[in-house]
């Protein structure tokens, strides 16, 4: 999510956004009143309520497109998709988790921490993607306890978001996760121990940097370098043997992307 500051509480929102959700007022500075609700009882606005049954389509880009044209409602339908996603019940949640955090509206953080510790697999990774938006305090004590899950793709997701925060409590969890069997667990954690710019990452980062995987070590080996510390049981020999393994999977790899 692209994000800019606010003209005048100077928090992060949306770009898309024209009403603050911080200080509530537009870009001219007006106040707004963010209370506002659209009613999902039948006949209220049919086209919302035809939305809200396409978050629950099987096709997925239909539920994307549902998605999406939920989301640019804004803020006046987050208390009715708070209401909506408070019944574990209904169909189509994690379209509606997913809606709010494109939103980002911060009234939603409560509904959205429940539906990432209670709901079902497609309805948490939702969640958890969607508080992940939301660059808050109040959000990272979720995160790290789902990083704590034995999920690999959500581990994964999280390892990567958590890094960005920078604080001292996510390092214990990284230094665990960079030992993750999967690879892509670990390469996201031993870059996101590097963006915590917090030393007591650097033995995990050392420990891991002996894996035979020449990814891991690059990833280990550049955040190594950002925390100011080096690789255990440093030698030129070892470090000649790094730089020709990068060398052949740069040759096969041009690019990760993590979606």
């Amino acid at each position: 999510m692209i994000l800019k500051p606010c003209p005048f509480c100077r928090k992060e929102i949306p770009r898309a956004i024209m009403v603050c959700p911080y200080c509530h007022r537009d870009e001219h500075g007006q106040p707004v009143v963010m209370d506002s609700t659209l009613s999902a009882e039948p006949g209220a606005d049919m086209s919302f309520q035809n939305d809200l049954q396409e978050l629950a389509n099987e096709d997925p880009f239909t539920r994307e497109q549902a998605v999406l044209r939920v989301a640019q409602r804004g803020f006046g339908v987050v208390q009715e998709l708070i209401r909506i996603l408070s019944d574990f019940a209904k169909p189509g949640l994690a379209g509606v988790a997913q809606a709010l955090g494109k939103i980002g509206d911060r009234r939603a953080i409560p509904v959205l921490a429940q539906a990432a510790k209670m709901g079902d697999e497609d309805l948490r990774m939702a969640a958890v993607w969607a508080l992940a938006q939301f660059h808050e305090p109040e959000v990272l004590p979720v995160l790290m306890s789902e990083a704590e899950r034995p999920h690999p793709v959500i581990q994964s997701f999280l390892a990567n978001v958590l890094g960005s925060f920078q604080d001292s409590r996510v390092v214990p969890i990284l230094s665990k996760l960079v030992g993750h069997p999967s690879r892509e667990v670990a390469f996201q954690a031993a870059c996101a121990l590097g963006e915590t710019g917090d030393r007591e990452g650097i033995p995990a980062l050392q420990k891991t940097w002996r894996r035979r995987d020449a990814l891991i070590r690059a990833a280990s080996a550049a955040s190594l370098r950002r925390l100011g510390g080096k690789p255990a049981f440093f030698s030129p020999a070892k470090v000649i043997a790094g730089v020709a393994a990068l060398a052949i999977l740069g040759a096969g790899v041009g690019w990760l992307v993590y979606k």
